[in-house]
């Protein structure tokens, strides 16, 4: 069996060996090719139903849609590509995940340089899908293009063709449905439940995000970790609020600590040690002027020294690499990893440091 998995650009490997944990595999049952940034190509080695797909939709904290394949072919650029996938299409039996009630829609994406558009692309896969169905229940099946029962995704990336069933449904997985207060600067949640495996929690540990925003951070933590303590902490009245009335429709308020509180002065606040610090500090080219996001790296990091405990790291997000590179060295701590994601459509670095 084969899946076509999306992730945040830069969370692929992440994503693989959540997979391989979810699925309780050896590593030589999943083999995993990325077809482009963001986008993986999943074969299966064992047999797995649509349930239990669907349930792997449901456990996954990485995984942005999940489809699986049906046809894949090769292409080339020119026009004859949409004869082939049509062709291909006729073929798939997607035809047995539909009947003449069932509503469905074809969502196309072409990556590369074709001569036909993902528009095209998604009017002859439809169209082969329509006479399959035709042919087995003599009735034409409806198309909703709004509100489809069956989705499937056409994607042609360079010279491959692929036909899949999507089974995580229309929403991306990343909209977990706890966000009553969207900050300006939201993050992901796929990308804060990276951070959190970047920075290796174990249960029982300490955690605090400082510059917590919505809350995000913590409340991936609380959902997906037994840790003794989590803070969230903001100097923001509203963020901080804000962050408690997403956690209360998360269910995990009851497990998070909030303060009102300074990042530059977070020992002051924080009396535990705390293993690790993990946070989404604004971004110099959207909030502040460069000056000002110096000084809040320098005196951050100074803090957070007098309360890391002798195992604490920090991981954070940020568009100013290296600024805060160079702070890091120089309030003495050790560069430990940097990986480039994205953030919407910004590139951004997530890097790990730990007092030298």
């Amino acid at each position: 069996m084969k899946l076509l998995i999306t992730t945040n650009p830069g969370m692929e490997d992440l994503l693989i060996k959540e997979l391989v944990s979810l699925l309780n595999l050896r590593t030589d049952r999943l083999c995993a090719h990325v077809l482009n940034r963001g986008r993986i190509l999943i074969n299966l080695l064992v047999n797995m139903s649509i349930n239990d797909i669907f349930l792997l939709a449901a456990r996954s904290n990485l995984a942005h849609k999940i489809s699986m394949v049906l046809a894949e072919g090769n292409v080339s650029k020119d026009m004859r590509s949409l004869d082939i996938a049509y062709e291909l299409t006729l073929k798939s039996c997607a035809e047995n995940y539909l009947n003449q009630h069932l509503t469905f829609a074809v969502r196309a994406e072409r990556i590369g340089e074709h001569e036909y558009t993902s528009i095209d692309l998604a009017k002859y896969v439809g169209q082969a899908i329509v006479d399959a169905v035709m042919e087995k229940y003599g009735i034409r099946p409806p198309v909703n293009l709004d509100h489809p029962t069956v989705i499937f995704d056409a994607l042609v990336v360079g010279s491959k063709f692929f036909l899949a069933l999507r089974i995580s449904g229309e929403e991306s997985l990343h909209k977990r449905g706890y966000r009553i207060y969207d900050h300006p600067a939201a993050l992901k949640p796929t990308i804060a439940y990276g951070m959190l495996q970047i920075a290796d929690l174990k249960d029982g540990e300490v955690l605090l995000d400082p510059m917590c925003g919505g809350g995000t951070v913590v409340i991936e933590a609380a959902r997906n970790f037994k840790l003794k303590n989590i803070y969230c902490m903001d100097i923001s009245p509203k963020h901080l609020k804000g962050a408690m009335k997403n956690a209360i429709a998360s269910s995990t308020y009851d497990s998070i600590v909030f303060i009102l509180g300074d990042a530059r002065k977070a020992n002051e606040y924080v009396k535990d040690r705390v293993d690790a610090i993990v946070t989404n500090p604004p971004y110099g080219i959207r909030m502040l002027r460069r000056k000002y996001l110096r000084k809040l790296y320098s005196d951050f990091l100074k803090s957070a020294k007098n309360i890391l405990s002798n195992k604490g790291r920090i991981v954070i997000i940020t568009a100013e690499r290296s600024l805060f590179k160079e702070e890091a060295l120089k309030a003495g701590y050790n560069i430990l990893s940097i990986r480039k994601v994205l953030h919407g459509n910004l590139e951004v670095e997530i890097i790990k440091i730990e007092p030298t």
